[in-house]
This record gives C-alpha cells, sequence and structure tokens, in this order.
C-alpha cells in the first residue's frame, strides 16, 4: 500500500464497461481492491464510450480493465504500442495508462530498431525493468483456448496470436 501512492480510505475511478460480465469484474475489483482499504467508485459505461473515455488525455479515472489481442506477434505491438509516451495525443490514445518515462521511452525506440533473438531478449529484459520500477499495468488473465476438432478435421494450423487458420482446414 506504501508503495502505490494511494493513501488508505483514498477514492479512485474505475472504468467499466456495462457489457457481459464486465459490471461484475468491476464489482471485484472494489471488492478486492477495498480489502487494501481503497474505495473505489465504479463508472460504466457502452464499450465504445469506454474507449472514447480512456483515449481522452485527462480524463479522470485512475484505473480500467482493457484487453489487447495483438495485430502481430512481436513485443513492439505491446510496449510500444501499449506504454510509449512518444504516442501520447489528446485523444485516441492506446497508452491509457498515459505512462511516459523519457528513460523507458528511449529503451522502447531502441528496442524497435533491433531484430532476430537479440530484439525479443531487449524486450524481454524492458519489460522486466518496466514492471520492477514502475509498473504501468497489472496483467491478470491471458487466453487458453481449447479447440475440439473431429478426427476427419486435416490441414490444422494454429497460431498464437490469430488462433486457427480456418482457410488452411481440410475434410481428411
Amino acid at each position: 500500500m506504501s508503495k502505490s501512492g494511494v493513501a488508505n480510505g483514498t477514492s479512485i475511478e474505475y472504468y467499466g464497461s456495462n457489457r457481459g460480465a464486465a459490471p461484475l469484474i468491476s464489482q471485484i475489483v472494489q471488492f478486492n481492491l477495498k480489502q487494501l482499504g481503497i474505495n473505489t467508485n465504479i463508472h460504466l459505461f457502452a464499450r465504445a464510450v469506454q474507449i472514447d473515455k480512456e483515449g481522452t488525455r485527462g480524463e479522470p479515472f485512475d484505473i480500467t480493465s482493457e484487453g489487447w489481442i495483438a495485430d502481430y506477434a512481436d513485443p513492439y505491438d505491446f510496449l510500444n504500442v501499449l506504454l510509449s509516451g512518444d504516442s501520447l495525443h489528446a485523444s485516441n490514445n492506446n497508452n491509457v495508462a498515459y505512462f511516459n518515462d523519457p528513460n523507458f521511452n528511449k529503451q522502447m525506440r531502441a528496442a524497435s530498431l533491433l531484430s532476430g533473438a537479440q530484439r525479443y531478449t531487449t524486450y524481454g529484459n524492458l519489460d522486466v525493468k518496466m514492471m520492477a520500477s514502475n509498473p504501468p499495468w497489472a496483467a491478470w488473465r491471458n487466453f487458453n483456448d481449447r479447440i475440439l476438432l473431429s478426427k476427419n478435421i486435416g490441414c490444422f494450423t494454429y497460431n498464437s496470436t490469430y488462433s486457427v487458420d480456418l482457410a488452411a482446414l481440410c475434410h481428411k
């Protein structure tokens, strides 16, 4: 609690979606933070409104729950796209943590110019340093697909970023 910078009994603003299980997730977050002495005011919006509000610099929220599915399988698509302060604007921000550390911005730019194993090692080390020194977010889940196929299906191709290549499936 002392490391968070949030005083016991403080209230924070949580932006969530009003669809599906999101309101229930918001209540779980609220309950869990209450156990730490943090009061949470929940604000639920239609998903498009939530994204618009979170992407607007200066919008008065403290935390939110967001998901990100990779556009392509590269660390740039997570670290640079979601956390580089170089890409912060007045609106339409993907960096909804509003993380803007000049030292880390420089390291992200440098890592983006690398290739091969050096690129992945550099990004991996950068991720560890960010999360150890100034974590901009808390990861809380990852997809876990279960794909059941009949014995008549062949040509199965799976990609961890894009899931099943339906166009490649064939009948045995």
